[in-house]
């Protein structure tokens, strides 16, 4: 039975309604393009980053995913990085079991020969070791490695605005002055928080400006979602209500996550009480499983009257937020500026307001304007 999983990267046949946008990156990629993947929280970037590298090994290139948010420290994202090239060559386990240890290191005959070429692996177990050199020598390591075996190296950087938190402006000096000399690699990068991908790549004095495209992931085709739906319901041998799914799937708008979850609780709901729901009780499903993730939002968004105040009016009116905070002193364009490079909103092609989370957006309703 395929498992129906909220919130974890999925890929292949689970990974809904990014063709297209998959398939521009792999050309862009293709013609040594670096990508970046810039959207909000629970969008999918990490599926389609994955789903990339998956169809590039097929296709015989080399590949490396590494999450900077689980590198708290230079030296762990530079054990990360070098971990994830040997990979390549099935060594990445043994680079991490034996990296404390020259002796242990030279004991695997296909590491040694590893170590022949690039000796700066033996750094690792040195006492007196430089973070910055080791993440300066893993960072060519892509480069080099793949020159070595005659490949070209496709490399994701997962939640890549974390790198500010490690020594900001000087770890990211140091990815840009290697990594532009890179003949044999191309880079995607993905990131959640808006503003620091703005800070990296797309204001003018950003250090990686115009250095990469950027593409930022949104909504999936309703009609998409609706047909996986129909299957997976299917396979559980649950009858597909078309009128449910497509109500449930106008309220997700297609948002990845919410999406998914919504088909998880309709299972869930069948199998405990043998019937199909109604839409209002997945509704209240979905609000009860993610009470915690919307209130700590809210809290955030709290943080400050004018985010507030301007959430509140884009939920209530959409477009004509102008003129309905002007008699309340709120500085709407600085307001909006914020609330887009978080993430917290769209701006859609009418050029009215909605905000990127439909889950919270039915909250607020629920819980603050109809109070």
């Amino acid at each position: 039975m395929r498992k129906v999983i909220a919130g974890n990267p999925v890929t292949g046949a689970d990974l809904i309604g990014r063709e297209e946008e998959i398939q521009r990156i792999t050309h862009y990629l293709d013609m040594g393009q670096h990508i970046v993947l810039s959207a909000p929280r629970r969008f999918g970037k990490t599926s389609i980053m994955l789903e990339i590298l998956s169809r590039k090994r097929k296709e015989n290139f080399y590949t490396s995913f590494i999450d900077v948010f689980s590198s708290p420290t230079i030296e762990i994202l530079a054990e990360n990085i070098t971990q994830a090239v040997l990979e390549n060559n099935q060594l990445g386990k043994v680079f991490n079991k034996t990296r404390h240890s020259a002796i242990k290191m030279f004991q695997n005959t296909k590491l040694k020969a590893v170590i022949e070429n690039f000796e700066f692996l033996l750094e690792f177990s040195s006492s007196q070791k430089n973070p910055y050199e080791l993440l300066a020598h893993s960072l060519n390591f892509i480069d080099g490695f793949t020159s070595k075996h005659n490949r070209h190296m496709v490399s994701g950087f997962d939640e890549f605005g974390d790198i500010l938190k490690l020594d900001g402006k000087e770890v990211v000096k140091l990815f840009r002055s290697k990594i532009q000399l890179h003949k044999n690699a191309s880079y995607i990068f993905a990131g959640s928080h808006e503003s620091l991908m703005n800070v990296l790549f797309a204001e003018k004095n950003a250090p990686f400006y115009r250095f990469a495209k950027i593409i930022e992931p949104g909504y999936i085709d309703k009609n998409k979602f609706a047909e996986y739906y129909k299957k997976i319901l299917t396979r559980y041998k649950i009858p597909f209500d078309k009128d449910l799914v497509l109500t449930l799937l106008d309220f997700t708008r297609g948002h990845p996550y919410y999406s998914q979850l919504a088909l998880q609780q309709l299972i869930v709901y069948n199998r405990i009480n043998n019937r199909m729901p109604a839409y209002a009780e997945i509704i209240e499903w979905m609000l009860n499983d993610e009470k915690n993730y919307i209130e700590k939002t809210w809290e955030e968004l709290a943080s400050s009257k004018e985010n507030i105040r301007t959430v509140i009016a884009i939920v209530k009116y959409g477009k004509n937020i102008y003129s309905v905070l002007k008699k309340e002193h709120i500085n709407v364009a600085r307001a909006l500026k914020r609330l887009k490079e978080k993430g917290f909103i769209f701006i859609k092609e009418d050029k009215s307001y909605e905000l990127s989370d439909p889950l919270l957006e039915h909250w607020i309703w629920k819980n603050v304007i109809r109070i």
